[in-house]
């Protein structure tokens, strides 16, 4: 199974369904957010420390990652998600160098693949955070994955079966990795609800994401939601 691939797929049906979502991955993949920082005027005070660019860069890598395997393996994309890729003027970006799915080079110590593992999880837990998404449902979604292979549509059904805990997932979250969780967890989902933003909240709170670590990241990705 290639998780990464999975990520990409999740990651690309998410960003068509509405503008917001395609705006935050397009940030990510055209690296918007880092030039708009870059820019900033020096005097003004920064975002917090806790979330340096040693953390930004590996989450952002990732899903460049799997955006691009996704669309080299045959995957495609909703029309909008596409559409705001494509508009941005670069198209699907080069990926990085291949990862093996082994290698621990991530500050948190986890692998790539057990990584992307992770982040499916954030996504899938989010999307249930305004209630269960029943068979027909997860199906469905299934379906607008495709392609993929049956261990990775099996994956997926145990993910969307099996019950989740929030503050068991956020207790096994490896130290170095809150920032991709909470980033993919915010791309993972609408945040128009008062359970969605509830979920976000709490979210954080367990993984010890302070409120202002939270705007900060809302702003790197172009979220200008407040709560």
């Amino acid at each position: 199974m290639d998780a990464v691939r999975v990520l990409g797929a999740m990651l690309g049906n998410r960003a068509g369904r509405t503008p917001r979502n395609g705006q935050i991955l397009g940030e990510v993949l055209n690296g918007v957010a880092a030039i708009t920082r870059s820019a900033q005027p020096t005097s003004r005070p920064g975002p917090p420390g806790r979330f340096p660019p040693s953390h930004h860069s590996p989450f952002e890598h990732m899903v460049r990652d799997s955006v691009a395997r996704r669309h080299r393996q045959g995957g495609h994309f909703p029309s909008q998600a596409t559409n705001w890729i494509n508009d941005r003027g670069r198209g699907i970006p080069a990926p990085p160098p291949q990862h093996d799915r082994h290698h621990h080079d991530h500050h948190s110590g986890l692998a790539y693949d057990a990584r992307a593992q992770l982040l499916i999880t954030a996504m899938i837990m989010a999307a249930q955070a305004d209630g269960r998404i029943d068979p027909r449902e997860q199906e469905e979604i299934i379906s607008q994955l495709q392609p993929l292979d049956a261990s990775e549509a099996e994956f997926l059904r145990r993910e969307f079966r099996r019950p989740h805990d929030l503050h068991a997932f956020a207790h096994a979250v490896p130290q170095g990795m809150e920032y991709e969780v909470y980033s993919v967890s915010l791309m993972a989902i609408d945040v128009d609800t008062r359970a969605e933003v509830a979920y976000l909240q709490q979210l954080a709170e367990c993984l010890h994401i302070t409120g202002p670590e939270c705007q900060a990241i809302h702003h790197r990705y172009g979220y200008q939601g407040t709560f």
